[in-house]
């Protein structure tokens, strides 16, 4: 027998023969089994969550029909970021055998650096799956992220479609899904099985850290068992959300087609619809069309869309920013289009 061989036999078997991995797989194959045929991009970082999903994929491209990618982005920020992606590219063509592609960004942030790195490391990952004919983006996101989100929303004042935190299936892109089939699996059983199929993971220290608001509240929901908050209680709330958000969204749907037209890059909404209605199917309306306008995964907080929509209610303002686009209220309608930045030098 071959040493590749062996290598894949040796692969198959730590799955087949333990009972808790099996398990885990049978939940991801649950949830990707819209996918049939397709190519498939997989988010690595190198932590036990992404390691245990490219472990489950490869796995799966086994057992069905799927072609995976592996792409890690490298950001730079930390001195040890490139040794670190290079030894994660190690694990995985030592362990599943396959090649790891390393995106390295170049663009430098002083504030804000979560949130810029997220839409940074989501824009190379969605260009690739482009440039590769992708049409899934998957990545780790698990049980434990799943109730630091809500609990973050929730400290920030969020309506129900916040709350209803991550979705299984994303379709903000038009081009690819963003898939998320682990939000069901909680991070223990992750880490479970990137120690059985790859003996050891990265811990990226800026988990820990305190200087960001998802460590703090990683911190605070460590804790909440003690205090007889079960994560499994916050989750099947989570659930309950979902469900009320979808209805939410389909009679928003219904209100979007009487309200919104578009005109060439010019969105109009008609005043004497949109006032009337409830405040938070006004703030869904607004925020999900600044999404739409340029393209990002989330719509602005809901606490900057109240202040819009109040002072436009008030009639003391008439033209505000938010979220890169520009509203403006007139005697019938309220516009919003793409906000046209002024370059540096002319």
């Amino acid at each position: 027998m071959s040493k590749k061989n062996s290598s894949v036999k040796k692969f198959k078997k730590k799955f087949q023969e333990n009972s808790r991995i099996l398990n885990i797989y049978n939940v991801f194959k649950k949830n990707i089994s819209f996918s049939k045929k397709n190519s498939i991009v997989v988010a690595v970082s190198g932590g036990a969550d992404s390691l245990a999903l490219s472990a489950l994929t490869k796995f799966n491209q086994y057992n069905g029909k799927n072609k995976y990618f592996y792409v890690l982005i490298d950001h730079g920020y930390r001195k040890k970021s490139a040794a670190e992606a290079l030894k994660v590219r190690q694990m995985i063509k030592t362990k599943i055998n396959e090649n790891l592609i390393i995106i390295k960004n170049k663009k430098k942030f002083k504030s804000n650096l979560q949130k810029n790195f997220r839409e940074i490391r989501y824009k190379n990952l969605f260009n690739f799956c482009i440039k590769k004919k992708a049409k899934i983006l998957m990545t780790a996101h698990h049980f434990n992220d799943q109730i630091e989100t809500f609990l973050i929303r929730l400290a920030r004042g969020s309506g129900v479609q916040g709350l209803s935190s991550m979705q299984m299936i994303n379709k903000t892109n038009k081009k690819v899904k963003l898939v998320r089939p682990l939000l069901e699996v909680k991070k223990k059983d992750l880490k479970f099985i990137a120690k059985k199929i790859f003996n050891n993971y990265l811990k990226d220290p800026s988990n820990i850290s305190k200087k960001f608001l998802r460590s703090n509240i990683r911190t605070l929901t460590s804790q909440l068992e003690n205090y007889g908050i079960s994560h499994d209680q916050i989750f099947r709330s989570i659930r309950n959300i979902n469900a009320t958000n979808d209805l939410v969204n389909q009679y928003t749907n219904d209100l979007m087609k009487k309200t919104v037209t578009r005109k060439r890059g010019l969105i109009l909404i008609k005043q004497k619809n949109f006032f009337s209605y409830d405040t938070e199917i006004k703030r869904i309306i607004i925020g999900r069309l600044i999404k739409d306008v340029n393209k990002k995964d989330y719509p602005p907080r809901s606490k900057k869309i109240s202040f819009v929509i109040k002072k436009f209610e008030e009639g003391s303002l008439n033209k505000l920013t938010l979220g890169g686009c520009v509203l403006r209220l007139n005697d019938s309608h309220i516009t919003i289009q793409k906000e046209v930045k002024k370059p540096d030098f002319y």
